[in-house]
């Protein structure tokens, strides 16, 4: 079965949930006190279940070039800015440039190329730390796209997945792995991310099975209820032994995708009010690292704690999100496919005049 024009074409519920995500891990680092880089995982999921119902099972085939330069579009000019932000607002406070074991002109092109993430710089993260993800998810597209079809077996991509935490769970314990390589060849962080990415797409294919069904409202919340209640005690209950529970946390984030992608429960629709923070939450992401430098260069001095400055903190990187986003991300990935459209526009009418002198 393949979608048509009266499918579903948008989830609001999930760009909800993106942007409490994006949210989580900014306070994660601001105040260390809970497992917010889990939220990593949950865009990792989420990525492969919209490439899925984007790409996997759309009526319109993409070509190979459309799809890397639509990826690129979506990645790259948010990706640009913060790098080039971070690093200004660095030297300014540190008085020098950024310096890495791995070297700081060779790491620097690696984040220009997105490949900071896959093996090259094994001795530590770089630069504007978050974006780690970004190379991961960059090549696990291209991945994804050369290698899944739809006739790719649900069995496989779940062996993949179970294959790749376990790797991750044997040699770690945790899966918060990010630039280690396993066997010196095997990135952690893309083998991560991958493991969670193919969840995504198993998502993606239970949701098709399940979405026509007329959902009692009670089971619906209590479904609601439940995935929710993993996912925050995956956040939240840390004590004791609980971090080698991490490794189920893409399980959780698929079925926790798979119930509000349904949109019919009280708690998606009050996800999908959250719309707009998922808009912004690729740059609520990127930013967060940069404001949270100036806001602890600047107000720390003034001897309050990270909790008393919360407030300023999500205030300033949310208002710094909306206006990259306005100003950033949208007119970047505009003038990116602009150049294709105008580009391939120019080789079909360059095609068209040679066969008209024919």
């Amino acid at each position: 079965m393949t979608l048509t024009m009266q499918d579903k074409t948008y989830f609001k519920a999930l760009d909800g949930l993106r942007g409490l995500a994006a949210i989580a891990v900014a306070l994660f680092h601001w105040l260390l006190s809970f497992a917010g880089f889990l939220a990593v995982d949950f865009f990792l999921v989420l990525s492969g279940f919209i490439l899925a119902h984007r790409y996997l099972y759309s009526d319109s085939p993409v070509s190979s070039g459309k799809f890397v330069l639509s990826r690129l579009a979506r990645l790259y000019p948010m990706h640009l800015f913060a790098l080039l932000s971070y690093t200004l607002v660095y030297t300014l406070l540190v008085k020098d440039i950024p310096r890495y074991p791995d070297g700081t002109l060779f790491t620097f092109l690696q984040q220009l190329t997105m490949t900071h993430n896959i093996g090259l710089n094994p001795h530590g993260q770089t630069w504007n730390v978050p974006s780690w993800s970004i190379s991961v998810e960059f090549w696990l597209n291209l991945l994804f796209f050369c290698c899944i079809r739809r006739n790719t077996s649900s069995v496989a991509l779940l062996l993949m997945s179970v294959t790749g935490l376990m790797v991750i769970y044997n040699l770690t314990g945790h899966i918060d792995t990010t630039y280690q390589n396993y066997f010196q060849v095997l990135n952690s962080g893309l083998l991560r991310g991958w493991s969670s990415f193919v969840l995504g797409i198993l998502a993606y294919r239970g949701w098709r099975l399940i979405r026509t069904i007329e959902w009692s409202p009670l089971i619906i919340l209590l479904a609601e209820c439940a995935v929710c209640t993993a996912a925050l005690a995956l956040f939240f209950a840390r004590g004791g032994d609980m971090r080698p529970l991490d490794i189920f946390a893409p399980f959780v984030f698929a079925a926790l995708v798979v119930v509000f992608a349904l949109e019919q429960g009280v708690l998606a629709r009050l996800a999908a009010k959250l719309q707009w923070f998922g808009s912004i939450s690729y740059s609520i992401y990127l930013n967060h690292l940069i404001v949270l430098m100036l806001v602890d260069s600047g107000l720390t001095r003034l001897g309050l704690s990270h909790a008393q400055l919360t407030p300023l903190y999500l205030g300033g990187l949310l208002l710094c999100s909306a206006m990259t986003y306005r100003w950033i991300e949208t007119p970047g990935k505009r003038l990116i496919m602009n150049l294709w459209a105008a580009s391939t526009l120019t080789k079909e009418t360059s095609a068209s005049c040679n066969t008209n002198r024919k």
